[in-house]
Protein backbone atom coordinates (compact mmCIF):
# COMPACT_ATOMS: atom_id res chain seq x y z
CA UNK A 1 0.00 0.00 0.00
CA UNK A 2 1.44 3.32 -0.75
CA UNK A 3 2.86 5.52 2.33
CA UNK A 4 1.59 2.87 4.71
CA UNK A 5 4.84 2.63 6.48
CA UNK A 6 4.58 6.47 6.20
CA UNK A 7 0.85 6.01 7.93
CA UNK A 8 2.22 4.21 10.71
CA UNK A 9 5.49 6.01 11.41
CA UNK A 10 3.54 8.90 12.61
CA UNK A 11 0.94 6.44 14.54
CA UNK A 12 3.95 5.82 16.03
CA UNK A 13 4.64 9.08 17.05
CA UNK A 14 1.63 10.11 18.23
CA UNK A 15 1.19 6.50 20.26
CA UNK A 16 4.58 6.80 22.10
CA UNK A 17 4.18 10.52 22.73
CA UNK A 18 0.15 10.23 24.30
CA UNK A 19 1.82 7.34 26.50
CA UNK A 20 4.72 9.18 27.72
CA UNK A 21 2.63 12.35 28.84
CA UNK A 22 0.22 9.92 30.47
CA UNK A 23 3.27 7.98 32.51
CA UNK A 24 3.61 11.03 34.17
CA UNK A 25 -0.45 10.41 35.90
CA UNK A 26 1.25 7.38 37.95
CA UNK A 27 4.31 9.31 39.63
CA UNK A 28 7.93 8.96 39.15
CA UNK A 29 7.41 5.22 38.59
CA UNK A 30 5.02 5.12 36.34
CA UNK A 31 7.26 7.63 34.35
CA UNK A 32 10.72 5.89 35.03
CA UNK A 33 8.72 2.48 33.26
CA UNK A 34 8.02 4.18 30.55
CA UNK A 35 11.54 5.78 29.80
CA UNK A 36 13.17 2.23 30.68
CA UNK A 37 11.11 0.20 28.51
CA UNK A 38 11.22 2.60 25.59
CA UNK A 39 15.16 2.56 25.78
CA UNK A 40 14.96 -1.20 25.78
CA UNK A 41 12.43 -1.53 23.20
CA UNK A 42 14.34 0.13 20.84
CA UNK A 43 17.77 -1.65 21.51
CA UNK A 44 15.21 -4.88 20.60
CA UNK A 45 13.98 -3.70 17.61
CA UNK A 46 16.45 -2.04 16.17
CA UNK A 47 17.22 -5.11 13.58
CA UNK A 48 13.59 -4.26 12.13
CA UNK A 49 14.72 -2.86 8.60
CA UNK A 50 11.92 -0.60 6.77
CA UNK A 51 11.61 1.29 3.73
CA UNK A 52 10.48 5.19 4.82
CA UNK A 53 10.13 7.93 2.19
CA UNK A 54 11.85 5.41 -0.51
CA UNK A 55 15.54 5.06 1.93
CA UNK A 56 16.46 2.03 3.93
CA UNK A 57 16.47 2.62 8.06
CA UNK A 58 15.60 0.91 11.41
CA UNK A 59 12.65 1.42 13.01
CA UNK A 60 12.67 2.45 16.44
CA UNK A 61 14.03 5.71 16.65
CA UNK A 62 10.76 7.28 17.68
CA UNK A 63 11.16 4.90 21.35
CA UNK A 64 14.95 6.18 21.82
CA UNK A 65 13.12 9.57 21.50
CA UNK A 66 10.42 8.65 23.13
CA UNK A 67 12.57 7.78 26.27
CA UNK A 68 14.42 11.18 26.38
CA UNK A 69 11.46 12.89 26.36
CA UNK A 70 10.33 10.56 29.18
CA UNK A 71 13.32 12.12 30.69
CA UNK A 72 12.38 15.80 30.50
CA UNK A 73 9.10 15.05 31.40
CA UNK A 74 10.35 13.04 35.14
CA UNK A 75 12.83 16.01 35.18
CA UNK A 76 9.91 18.55 35.07
CA UNK A 77 7.43 16.96 37.14
CA UNK A 78 9.49 14.82 39.73
CA UNK A 79 12.65 16.72 39.68
CA UNK A 80 16.45 16.14 38.73
CA UNK A 81 17.81 13.69 41.43
CA UNK A 82 15.34 10.80 40.39
CA UNK A 83 15.54 11.66 36.59
CA UNK A 84 19.58 10.72 37.34
CA UNK A 85 18.62 7.67 38.67
CA UNK A 86 16.25 7.09 35.81
CA UNK A 87 18.86 7.12 33.79
CA UNK A 88 21.11 4.45 35.72
CA UNK A 89 18.16 2.50 36.10
CA UNK A 90 17.83 2.05 32.08
CA UNK A 91 21.52 1.04 32.21
CA UNK A 92 20.82 -1.52 34.84
CA UNK A 93 17.80 -3.23 33.18
CA UNK A 94 19.60 -2.97 29.88
CA UNK A 95 22.35 -5.50 31.71
CA UNK A 96 19.67 -7.76 33.12
CA UNK A 97 18.12 -8.25 29.87
CA UNK A 98 21.10 -9.23 28.34
CA UNK A 99 21.59 -11.50 30.68
CA UNK A 100 18.42 -13.07 31.18
CA UNK A 101 18.55 -13.36 27.05
CA UNK A 102 21.69 -15.17 26.73
CA UNK A 103 20.28 -17.97 29.46
CA UNK A 104 17.18 -18.76 27.38
CA UNK A 105 19.00 -19.45 24.63
CA UNK A 106 21.63 -21.40 26.17
CA UNK A 107 18.08 -23.60 26.92
CA UNK A 108 17.94 -26.74 24.39
CA UNK A 109 14.65 -26.64 23.06
CA UNK A 110 13.15 -29.81 22.94
CA UNK A 111 10.80 -31.73 20.39
CA UNK A 112 7.68 -29.53 20.31
CA UNK A 113 9.69 -26.45 20.29
CA UNK A 114 8.77 -24.37 17.20
CA UNK A 115 10.09 -21.02 18.52
CA UNK A 116 13.60 -21.19 19.37
CA UNK A 117 14.71 -20.46 15.73
CA UNK A 118 13.10 -16.84 15.96
CA UNK A 119 14.38 -16.31 19.39
CA UNK A 120 18.18 -16.86 18.54
CA UNK A 121 17.61 -14.85 15.27
CA UNK A 122 15.94 -11.66 17.15
CA UNK A 123 18.19 -12.54 20.42
CA UNK A 124 21.56 -14.35 19.51
CA UNK A 125 23.16 -10.62 18.35
CA UNK A 126 21.60 -8.37 21.19
CA UNK A 127 25.20 -8.78 23.78
CA UNK A 128 26.84 -6.66 20.96
CA UNK A 129 23.79 -4.65 20.15
CA UNK A 130 23.15 -3.56 23.48
CA UNK A 131 25.83 -3.24 24.99
CA UNK A 132 26.70 -0.79 22.60
CA UNK A 133 23.72 0.81 23.32
CA UNK A 134 24.29 0.98 26.55
CA UNK A 135 27.42 2.70 26.36
CA UNK A 136 26.23 5.30 23.62
CA UNK A 137 22.52 5.77 25.24
CA UNK A 138 23.97 6.54 28.96
CA UNK A 139 26.45 9.15 27.12
CA UNK A 140 23.29 10.77 25.04
CA UNK A 141 21.13 10.60 28.05
CA UNK A 142 23.59 11.94 30.05
CA UNK A 143 24.37 15.21 27.80
CA UNK A 144 20.35 14.95 26.98
CA UNK A 145 20.31 15.23 30.32
CA UNK A 146 22.91 18.42 30.89
CA UNK A 147 22.12 20.58 28.31
CA UNK A 148 18.37 20.15 29.50
CA UNK A 149 19.21 21.10 33.30
CA UNK A 150 21.66 24.21 32.06
CA UNK A 151 18.87 24.76 29.94
CA UNK A 152 16.21 24.79 33.20
CA UNK A 153 18.36 26.28 35.40
CA UNK A 154 18.28 29.22 32.81
CA UNK A 155 14.49 29.53 32.08
CA UNK A 156 12.65 27.58 35.27
CA UNK A 157 10.10 25.59 33.75
CA UNK A 158 8.96 28.16 31.05
CA UNK A 159 9.91 27.10 27.56
CA UNK A 160 9.20 23.95 27.47
CA UNK A 161 8.96 23.53 24.00
CA UNK A 162 12.19 25.15 23.45
CA UNK A 163 14.27 23.20 25.92
CA UNK A 164 13.14 19.54 24.40
CA UNK A 165 13.77 20.68 21.30
CA UNK A 166 17.54 21.67 21.87
CA UNK A 167 18.26 18.67 24.31
CA UNK A 168 17.03 16.46 21.69
CA UNK A 169 18.34 17.51 18.58
CA UNK A 170 22.23 17.47 19.82
CA UNK A 171 21.82 14.77 22.00
CA UNK A 172 20.51 12.99 18.72
CA UNK A 173 23.09 14.37 16.71
CA UNK A 174 25.17 12.58 18.64
CA UNK A 175 23.35 9.36 19.30
CA UNK A 176 22.81 8.44 15.74
CA UNK A 177 26.18 9.52 14.73
CA UNK A 178 27.90 7.06 17.73
CA UNK A 179 25.60 4.17 17.53
CA UNK A 180 25.36 3.62 13.84
CA UNK A 181 29.03 3.87 13.72
CA UNK A 182 29.63 1.51 16.55
CA UNK A 183 26.77 -1.27 15.97
CA UNK A 184 25.39 -0.82 12.73
CA UNK A 185 28.05 -0.98 10.81
CA UNK A 186 27.97 -4.15 8.34
CA UNK A 187 24.58 -5.28 9.99
CA UNK A 188 22.28 -3.06 7.90
CA UNK A 189 22.19 -1.74 4.21
CA UNK A 190 24.07 1.08 4.38
CA UNK A 191 25.49 2.69 7.56
CA UNK A 192 25.37 6.24 5.71
CA UNK A 193 21.84 6.24 5.04
CA UNK A 194 21.11 4.88 8.47
CA UNK A 195 22.98 8.10 9.59
CA UNK A 196 21.49 10.64 7.13
CA UNK A 197 18.24 9.57 7.25
CA UNK A 198 17.80 8.34 10.88
CA UNK A 199 18.47 12.29 11.52
CA UNK A 200 15.91 13.38 8.94
CA UNK A 201 13.99 10.66 10.83
CA UNK A 202 14.57 11.75 14.46
CA UNK A 203 13.87 15.84 13.61
CA UNK A 204 10.36 14.71 12.68
CA UNK A 205 9.73 12.57 15.20
CA UNK A 206 11.16 15.02 17.69
CA UNK A 207 9.16 18.42 15.52
CA UNK A 208 6.01 16.36 15.40
CA UNK A 209 6.12 14.85 19.16
CA UNK A 210 7.26 17.38 21.38
CA UNK A 211 4.54 19.84 19.99
CA UNK A 212 1.72 17.70 20.82
CA UNK A 213 3.40 16.81 24.61
CA UNK A 214 3.89 20.77 25.10
CA UNK A 215 -0.25 21.28 23.97
CA UNK A 216 -1.43 18.33 26.03
CA UNK A 217 0.75 19.02 29.57
CA UNK A 218 -1.70 21.87 30.14
CA UNK A 219 -4.39 18.82 30.82
CA UNK A 220 -1.75 17.02 33.45
CA UNK A 221 -2.93 17.36 36.82
CA UNK A 222 0.31 18.38 38.83
CA UNK A 223 2.37 20.90 39.18
CA UNK A 224 5.91 21.14 37.85
CA UNK A 225 8.98 21.70 39.72
CA UNK A 226 10.06 25.72 39.87
CA UNK A 227 12.95 27.20 38.84
CA UNK A 228 14.13 28.09 42.53
CA UNK A 229 13.70 24.04 43.42
CA UNK A 230 15.49 23.21 40.17
CA UNK A 231 18.35 24.96 41.95
CA UNK A 232 18.08 23.36 45.41
CA UNK A 233 18.38 20.05 43.91
CA UNK A 234 21.06 20.99 41.93
CA UNK A 235 23.96 18.90 42.94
Amino acid sequence: MLFFNEFIFFIQIIAVSFFGLGSVLFGSAGCASFITLCALLSNLFIQKQIMLFGLSIVACDALSIGSDIGIHLMYEYFGPNITKKTIWLCLYISIFFISIAQLFLWYQPNSFDITNGAYTTILAPMPFIITSSCLVALATKALNYAIYHALSLRWGTAHFFKKNIIALLVSQLFDTIAFSCIALSGTVHSVLHVILFSLLIKSIIIFSGVPFITFCRRFIPLQPFTKQTLQQHEI
